[in-house]
């Protein structure tokens, strides 16, 4: 699933203000409020902290694990809340090498318990495909597969329970907003298990509900007015 392969590294800069950017999208990894949104858009747009709070195993799916931030947000909620368990899969055409990532989580003043036991375990993740991130009593289990939109997903078998729609936006990044993405995701979450993106475009919308997820707009984060959170119908 995992392994380096430098033609696959990502391309990361820096923007004026201080985030990590890739040229090669023409777009940031996240805003200038990125621990903000991951929380707001993927963990509340979720309900991950009631979900865990009562006890449930929630399997993430995410399309792009990019710095890991919706990750740490994930596993942030859960260490708060002390109940349930969760685990991680997710895709990545351009990983960051170990020392990148390590770099930039200590350029942006990242320095708590859930970050430092992320750059521990990424190593491995990155090259063998699978690690578990340890923190405190918290076992998380992590699954990679390096390449890109529906024919990384279909190397995974697995029922997820929450699907993190993620990655640069749609009209930068297609390959991650497509309709075999989007049955993919459809094959992979049970009924039932919700989605959360940042993004609210009409066409996203569509090909959600063509796929067979339940979409609404909700108030969106930072600039953007809206997001999208919703559901895998069960007769999808």
């Amino acid at each position: 699933m995992g392994r380096e392969d430098p033609a696959h590294e990502a391309n990361l800069a820096w923007s004026e203000e201080g985030v990590p950017f890739a040229p090669d999208y023409d777009d940031v990894y996240y805003s200038r409020s990125g621990l903000e949104q991951g929380d707001l858009v993927f963990v509340q747009g979720s309900d991950l902290p009631a979900r865990l709070g009562r006890g449930e195993a929630v399997t993430i799916l995410e399309t792009g694990l990019g710095l890991g931030v919706n990750l740490l947000a994930a596993v942030r909620a859960l260490a708060e809340v002390g109940a349930g368990t969760l685990s991680h899969a997710s895709i990545e055409l351009h990983p960051l090498p170990p020392a990148t990532m390590n770099e930039v989580h200590r350029r942006l003043g990242r320095g708590d318990e859930a970050t430092e036991a992320f750059l521990i375990a990424y190593p491995e993740l990155l090259e063998e495909g699978e690690a578990a991130l340890r923190l405190g009593d918290h076992v998380v289990p992590m699954r990679l597969v390096i390449g890109d939109g529906a024919a990384a997903l279909r190397e995974f078998d697995l029922r997820a329970d929450a699907v993190f729609l993620d990655g640069f936006a749609p009209a930068r990044n297609p390959g991650l907003w497509s309709p075999e993405v989007y049955a993919e995701l459809a094959r992979l979450a049970r009924p039932g298990a919700t989605l959360a993106t940042y993004t609210a475009a009409g066409a996203v919308r569509a090909g959600l509900d063509r796929a067979g997820f339940e979409v609404e707009r909700r108030e969106g984060f930072g600039l953007k007015r809206h997001r999208l959170v919703g559901w895998r119908r069960a007769d999808g």
